[in-house]
């Protein structure tokens, strides 16, 4: 179904409202993201959530602007039985190149994921 969801609902991948249901239960996790204030801003947009198909990508200045939008669309995923799978998620920095720090690598930790 999603490589950043688990579906917990108990339908199987195959059932044909498998693909209704999550798709319902992902555009409200992601109208959900869109309420949090982070993000970057383009042109006269705030851009916090980019989405396609069953991919989510979380865009902040910071990672603690990662985490508000990542928290809240945990907590909305929960209860549509949505999980999110730490083994098939990942992060990213992006930096200007003056401001980047050597052998910066490292684990982004939020509530109980490690990514």
């Amino acid at each position: 179904m999603s490589s950043f969801f688990e579906n917990k609902t108990g339908l199987k991948q195959g059932d044909p409202l498998s693909t209704i249901l999550f798709n319902l239960a992902l555009q409200k996790v992601i109208q959900s993201i869109k309420m949090v204030p982070s993000g970057i801003t383009i042109g006269k947009e705030q851009l916090n959530v980019l989405a396609y198909v069953d991919e989510i990508a979380l865009i902040g200045k910071n990672e603690i602007e990662i985490r508000k939008p990542f928290v809240e669309t945990e907590n909305i995923a929960r209860k549509f039985g949505l999980q999110i799978n730490q083994e098939k998620t990942k992060y990213m920095t992006v930096e200007r190149k003056n401001s980047l720090k050597k052998n910066k690598i490292g684990h982004l930790k939020i509530k109980n994921y490690k990514f």
